[in-house]
């Protein structure tokens, strides 16, 4: 997920230029995923996204006298057409109750990170991060716990989910089977990425 992509930075490359406001190149290993889970009357369901996450660039900023990392550009577009969820009616109901064609991206904008735990190695640990998430055409804030493990020199393992309710994104939940099933109002988004981050200019 491209918004998650630098969060590892808060650890690592960051505090040696801090306030520098440095530009960070990013690509997501082919083996990551982003996918949507939830509950039926009848049983429960999951969405994943088939879509490849492109390469981005980003700035990120530590404030001199602050643990907090701050970003811009730092931005994910998650095509709602792409989620995958088994079968083909509840796609076409998923799709369209997320937004459809007037709103085809999910959007998750990475705003700030800030440190939570790490190991005495520290190179594994829990990050609390501050996005702003798109659906439908609403944008809600919101913190998500992201769990990191370093896997070389800016090369990371990210994990985490989130549960949001679709009612306050103005989304009244799919009715599949003519109305038979009903879909809870609760899903998760959940994220496991592999990140490797490279500096591209440093101020």
């Amino acid at each position: 997920m491209r918004t998650f992509l630098a969060l590892l930075l808060a650890l690592t490359a960051i505090p040696l230029w801090a306030g520098s406001g440095n530009f960070y190149a990013y690509s997501v290993h082919e083996r990551s995923n982003v996918r949507l889970s939830g509950s039926t009357n009848i049983n429960t369901f999951e969405c994943i996204s088939q879509n490849d996450i492109p390469r981005g660039l980003m700035i990120a900023d530590l404030l001199p006298g602050s643990n907090a990392i701050f970003f811009s550009q730092a931005a994910l577009e998650l095509e709602v057409a792409s989620f995958d969820c088994g079968h083909r009616a509840m796609n076409k109901d998923f799709h369209n109750s997320l937004g459809g064609m007037e709103s085809p991206y999910i959007q998750i904008i990475l705003l700030e990170v800030r440190p939570l735990t790490s190991s005495e190695r520290q190179n594994q640990g829990k990050i609390r991060a501050e996005v702003a998430i798109m659906i439908n055409g609403k944008t809600r804030n919101t913190d998500i716990v992201v769990e990191y493990n370093t896997l070389d020199f800016f090369s990371y393992k990210l994990s985490g989910s989130k549960e949001l309710r679709m009612s306050e994104f103005g989304i009244d939940p799919p009715s599949p089977a003519l109305g038979l099933v009903k879909v809870n109002d609760r899903v998760t988004i959940h994220f496991d990425l592999v990140v490797e981050t490279s500096l591209i200019t440093q101020n």
